[in-house]
């Protein structure tokens, strides 16, 4: 057992139950199939475990804090609970997630995370919640979406939005479909590709190897460097459910699925790999390999909103106050995009997102500097709250149009 416990970077979810609140760990990056679930205390304890505190000492400041005792014995067992979880930095997790990398890099797709999990396994059931999503959300009017503002939250969230959004884009055989997803594990850079087909329940989304190989030449870099990032993130996934439905129709059109993150200010960091003339040259890449590849090239942002709450780090308890004043500062962000401002939008950004975590931000960003759209349209808006006003999460659903 490791004698100075250390945790990874996991998310944290609380939840009512029975007997009294509970805490949902899950490290989110598809090394561990569940998550671990522990009462308050405990999270508390997990708190103290940043590698400078052996057992005694984290027992000794939780018995500080709350003047009552723990017993190492009991502190141990939640040590191996998460070893078992992989969620302690240490040699296990090490090793595990070397193999999983060498599994994802010699696999010939990239497999399913969420299925079984976030929407259903099964082919049948999953077509029948995304044929009914779909028939529930028809296209508005008669122009086609050049791009279209999708949310990822959990696809039992989300779903019904997404097929808002996919509605307003036509399934013509000659689209390339470039997705910009929210790279949640992103580290080593701001973008990572892949060039594997994404399996779903429904079929293979088909990655465009064509427009990649091209994108890579006209950027000059390494664009598969990161790829391990697209392992667990469910922003493109939620987005590859639609494709293939949309595959099984007889739609040809292949997918160019990108993942993006970097702060707002990366404009004034001075950094070799996040800097802002790298973000405009990797977007001045993709405007060239748009225009160069002969097809219609259409974009879709998977991305939330805003962030804010318990699990995110607040420690102000949310009120109808600040979810309004939430969604005002949202809209003020949809407004930009709406009016294809790209300079509006990421003034805004730097103001709403130290207190917000809008997510999407980069997407976003790229979207906005990438499309040829002239108008916007916000088809929804929704913030889901969880617990009894803990946290909140907001996504809309917007359509562009040339």
């Amino acid at each position: 057992m490791d004698e100075f416990p250390r945790v990874r970077s996991v998310q944290a979810m609380s939840y009512e139950e029975e007997g009294g609140q509970m805490v949902a760990l899950n490290a989110n990056d598809g090394l561990a199939d569940q998550a671990v679930v522990v009462s308050l205390p405990a999270f508390y304890l997990i708190t103290l475990m940043d590698g400078s505190r052996d057992i005694n000492r984290i027992c000794g400041e939780f018995q500080l804090q709350f003047q009552r005792e723990v017993a190492p014995a009991d502190v141990e067992n939640l040590v191996n609970q998460l070893d078992k979880a992989l969620m302690l930095d240490n040699d296990r997790y090490r090793q595990a997630a070397k193999r999983a990398l060498d599994e994802f890099l010699v696999a010939p797709v990239r497999a399913p995370v969420h299925a079984g999990k976030s929407y259903p396994d099964q082919e049948e059931a999953l077509s029948s919640i995304i044929e009914k999503e779909l028939a529930d959300h028809p296209a508005a009017g008669a122009d086609s979406a050049e791009s279209v503002i999708v949310p990822h939250i959990d696809f039992r969230v989300g779903a019904a939005m997404m097929a808002e959004g996919w509605r307003e884009i036509p399934s013509g055989p000659d689209n390339v479909i470039v997705i910009l997803g929210t790279g949640h594990y992103l580290a080593d850079d701001f973008f990572a590709c892949i060039d594997k087909d994404f399996e779903t329940p429904l079929g293979p989304m088909e990655v465009d190897r064509e427009f990649l190989a091209a994108l890579g030449g006209n950027f000059g870099e390494d664009l598969f460097k990161n790829r391990i990032s697209h392992k667990a993130e469910h922003s493109i996934e939620f987005q590859a459910l639609f494709m293939a439905s949309r595959a099984r129709k007889g739609s040809a059109a292949k997918a160019v699925p990108i993942l993006l993150s970097f702060p707002e200010n990366i404009w004034e960091m001075d950094h070799l790999l996040f800097n802002g003339s790298r973000v405009d040259r990797f977007v001045a890449s993709l405007v060239k390999t748009a225009a160069e590849c002969g097809r219609k090239v259409r974009y879709v942002a998977s991305v939330d909103f805003s962030h804010v709450g318990a699990r995110f780090g607040d420690e102000e308890p949310l009120t109808d106050h600040r979810l309004r004043i939430i969604e005002r500062e949202d809209r003020e962000l949809m407004e930009a995009v709406k009016n294809i401002d790209a300079k509006r939008f990421l003034s805004r950004i730097r103001e709403f997102n130290p207190k917000n975590r809008i997510c999407g931000f980069p997407p976003l960003y790229v979207l906005l500097n990438l499309t040829k759209a002239k108008r916007g349209k916000i088809l929804d808006y929704r913030q889901n709250l969880e617990g009894e006003m803990e946290s909140v999460v907001s996504f809309a659903s917007m359509a562009l149009y040339e």
